[in-house]
């Protein structure tokens, strides 16, 4: 009996993309679990037809396990992230009883080619059933009848929604031996790599992932047998018994004498997205993947700690090529290899003519859209060699390339690049080096920024899939690619552009989405001027020419026109290769006169004691430059916060009071043995603190100035006369005292900047005044 739990390898991966997707939202990233199951289980109700979900908020709180009193602040959570729509409907108490829900990603992505989230009706159905396999709530029906919850329905309160959120991520990661394959790289060694695996799954703490392992494996969902007998949990793996048992319940195959119109009837009572199903496992642009069985008898996987994973998951022979299957009433048993053998001895022909007693049913059959079946109707004849075809070959370089014990499970891309690499989803898989796949996902985010110039971010990812997807069709299937990694990186990947517009891609625009006019006019072109030479050639015919004899002229017009384009076309890359030449040529001159002037400047010596190759002024002397220039900054602001500008001596008294303090400050005793250097930077270090003190007094002097104090209490008064738009008295009166102190600061800094223009005017007309005397002198 076929079990949700028994998804085949593509549907599995279809629904953990899209589960993946909806989680990484922006809203729902950061969100609690219960809101991200909440979406998670609308995802799995939402109709294909309409898109919204109608649903009780006491139901939807069964299914995360939750009580009607927590609903009120889940649906007010699942309301305030942005990417569900959530519409309450109330009963005649006023309560909010229905929800309509909508997620906006899903619709989003409603008609998008390669989407995770572009779920078809089919798949959405399997994802319903798994859920309700995982922890449906379980109802008692009018009749009497009672339908069981899942393992999980007994789960609720706090950590329910983690639990079921946890249970269904991992069966969706585990493959058909319940195994979930875990994270690689250096993990908490107290938490143990399969918490690390699920904490990174979940986006908790390693800690709180372990808790959630106990917890469902005190269910019964979760087993995890040790590596070896040391018992450490870090060598430990996570199983799912469910799932392997309902993996090797589940019937593989059809006898081979039931006919065609008997595997199509099984094909067709089989649900959605299970084993079995020929339409969940044909990816999206790929050709058909065919479940293979096992080499060996299914393992128990869930044994205790003497139980080795190693030799439960390799497999004890190499994988063999897929072979037909067998009519008659000869049945082969899943156990070992060696019923290969009688496989090969029934097709094995009796006579010569065997195969062709055969044809009428190998066609019938090819008609009914299934491989031809029969003793050895697809077999060659005695004496011939077989002549498979290069989807076989290919698959069998690729298992000789793998070798045994050497399958690994490719990792899934990166989210963000999930929908441009959906259509080449089976060139993916072929991808098991890491460099290759590290090089596949530099070069399609590189492409991505490309495409983004002209559509944008949002639609690049579409415009990617859209080219991968006729280019692979272009191809003629994933299995003609032999090599995925240089037919991405040579075909698939890169803009190809027919014109010389930067945003043709086979002819069409990037930006547009509509054919590129420049192709058009060039083509438009072409042909005028072959209708043109074609008209020359044949107004130089006699009158009364044959056709062969108009056909030999224009060809010969034709070929010579051809070749003085050709000859144009070399001279015209000979110039521009002169160009590059003697651009490159005026470019390095450039750069070498840039460079001697460079190295010019770094040997000039110092302005100040004349050391060689300061570049005009060594360290120690910006040193003193720096502190000469700060010390005068600080003079400047002690004028402008205290000193009367108009009186001559105070400014004079002001400004040597300023320079005496900060030379006692730099006279302070220094360390013995300090260099030159050292006491220079301390010095430098005194003067910008000294800045930064004479700029906060001067800016507190002003505050407290007579404008300062006016303009202080105009703001007050100001605000008090607003003292109604307040709660109380006293919030308004601390209302007023804040634009009072801001008003203040603003005068403070307004007087400031206008004093030191002042400052600025006097020192200048003191230093024309100081040269003028120097040159009288």
């Amino acid at each position: 009996m076929l079990t949700p739990l028994a998804l085949t390898a593509v549907m599995r991966s279809r629904l953990r993309g899209a589960v993946r997707a909806l989680l990484a939202e922006p809203g729902l990233a950061s969100a609690p679990d219960p809101v991200r199951l909440a979406a998670v289980v609308l995802l799995s109700r939402t109709p294909e037809e309409t898109g919204s979900v109608l649903i009780r908020k006491g139901e939807l709180g069964r299914w995360l396990g939750l009580s009607a009193g927590r609903m009120k602040a889940v649906v007010r959570q699942v309301r305030d992230t942005g990417a569900v729509s959530v519409e309450t409907f109330s009963d005649d108490y006023r309560v909010d009883q229905a929800l309509e829900c909508r997620l906006d990603a899903v619709s989003a992505a409603r008609g998008v080619t390669g989407h995770p989230l572009n779920l078809t009706k089919k798949e959405l159905a399997v994802l319903h059933g798994l859920v309700e396999a995982l922890f449906a709530p379980g109802w008692a029906h009018r009749d009497g009848t009672v339908t069981e919850g899942g393992p999980l329905a007994g789960r609720t309160g706090r950590g329910a929604a983690t639990d079921r959120l946890a249970a269904l991520l991992l069966v969706l990661e585990a493959n058909e031996r319940g195994q979930v394959r875990l994270c690689g790289g250096v993990v908490d060694t107290e938490a143990g790599r399969p918490a690390v695996t699920l904490a990174r799954m979940l986006g908790c703490t390693p800690a709180g992932a372990a808790e959630v392992l106990t917890r469902l494996a005190e269910a019964g969902l979760v087993e995890r047998p040790r590596r070896g007998v040391s018992g450490l949990l870090s060598r430990s793996r996570i199983v799912l018994p469910a799932v392997a048992a309902a993996h090797r319940a589940t019937p593989t195959a059809v006898s081979a004498d039931q006919g065609a119109s008997a595997r199509r009837e099984a094909v067709r009572k089989a649900p959605a997205g299970f084993v079995g199903d020929l339409g969940a496992t044909t990816p999206l642009g790929g050709a058909p993947v065919a479940e293979k069985n096992p080499q060996v008898s299914e393992a128990d996987v869930t044994g205790g700690a003497e139980v080795s994973d190693l030799g439960v998951t390799t497999p004890l022979h190499t994988s063999h090529p897929s072979v037909v299957e067998v009519s008659g009433d000869l049945e082969v048993d899943r156990g070992f290899s060696g019923g290969a053998a009688v496989v090969a001895k029934q097709r094995r022909p009796e006579r010569a003519d065997a195969r062709e007693d055969h044809i009428g049913t190998a066609l019938v059959a090819q008609v009914d859209g299934w491989p031809a079946v029969g003793g050895s109707a697809g077999g060659p004849l005695r004496g011939d060699k077989p002549n498979p075809s290069p989807i076989d070959q290919h698959d069998q370089k690729q298992q000789v390339h793998a070798g045994p014990g050497r399958h690994r499970p490719v990792p899934q891309p990166p989210q963000d690049l999930a929908q441009a690499l959906a259509p080449v989803a089976c060139l993916w898989e072929r991808l098991d080096r890491p460099w290759s796949r590290r090089r596949i996902v530099a070069a399609v985010r590189a492409e991505l920024a490309r495409i983004g110039k002209w559509t944008g971010n949002a639609g690049a990812a579409a415009e990617l899939a859209d080219r991968l997807q006729h280019r692979l069709r272009h191809q003629g299937g994933s299995a003609l690619v032999t090599d995925p990694v240089g037919w991405l990186l040579a075909k698939g990947l890169p803009q190809r552009a027919e014109c010389a517009h930067p945003a043709c891609d086979d002819g069409l625009r990037l930006d547009t989405r509509t054919d590129c006019m420049t192709c058009g006019q060039q083509l438009t072109d072409r042909r005028s001027n072959r209708r043109a030479l074609v008209r020359e050639a044949v107004a130089q015919l006699p009158a009364g020419a044959t056709g062969d004899q108009r056909r030999a002229v224009v060809d010969q017009h034709l070929h010579r026109h051809a070749m003085l384009r050709a000859e144009q076309q070399v001279f015209d890359r000979q110039r521009a290769a002169q160009r590059r030449a003697e651009a490159d040529a005026r470019r390095a001159v450039r750069q070498a006169q840039a460079e001697t002037a460079e190295a010019a400047r770094r040997a000039a010596p110092c302005e100040d004691c004349g050391t060689e190759d300061a570049a005009g002024l060594c360290a120690g002397c910006w040193s003193v430059r720096a502190t000469r220039t700060a010390v005068r900054e600080c003079v400047d602001l002690a004028l402008a916060g205290s000193a009367d500008l108009a009186d001559h001596q105070d400014v004079n008294a002001v400004a040597r009071q300023v320079h005496n303090e900060l030379r006692e400050e730099m006279r302070r005793p220094r360390p013995a043995g300090a260099d030159p250097a050292g006491l220079r930077a301390s010095n430098l270090l005194t003067a910008q603190n000294a800045v930064a003190e004479y700029r906060a007094s001067a800016l507190s002097l002003l505050a407290c100035s007579p404008l300062a104090d006016a303009e202080a209490e105009l703001a007050h008064a100001a605000a008090m006369r607003s003292a109604h738009r307040h709660s109380t008295r006293a919030a308004a009166r601390d209302a007023a005292d804040q634009a009072a102190r801001q008003a203040r600061t603003t005068t403070a800094r307004h007087l400031l900047l206008q004093r030191l223009g002042t400052v600025r005017a006097l020192r200048e007309r003191a230093d024309r005044i100081r040269t003028r005397e120097v040159v009288n002198a």
